[in-house]
């Protein structure tokens, strides 16, 4: 699959992730699972080279030209007048 599908599929995923679980009490989770998502993905690249892995300077720039969907917080915090 080429690089600029991979984008565009995680970052569907990224995207679902953050509007389920885009809490302002669940950044760190989100957080952690988006540098997650930037380690399998680099792994994954890595594996398509013949015998040498990506280097961090490679992905970096893969990355410059096919970024993620940075972790947000989707769901802001609810007014005690809401509730009312």
């Amino acid at each position: 699959m080429p690089v600029d599908e991979q984008q565009k599929t995680l970052n569907a995923k990224l995207r679902g992730h953050y509007q389920y679980y885009g809490r302002p009490t669940n950044y760190r989770s989100i957080r952690r699972f988006f540098r997650e998502v930037l380690h399998t993905w680099r792994k994954w690249l890595s594996r398509r080279t013949r015998g040498n892995g990506m280097t961090w300077e490679k992905y970096a720039a893969i990355l410059r030209k096919h970024p993620l969907l940075l972790p947000r917080i989707v769901h802001p915090w609810r007014s005690a007048e809401s509730h009312a």
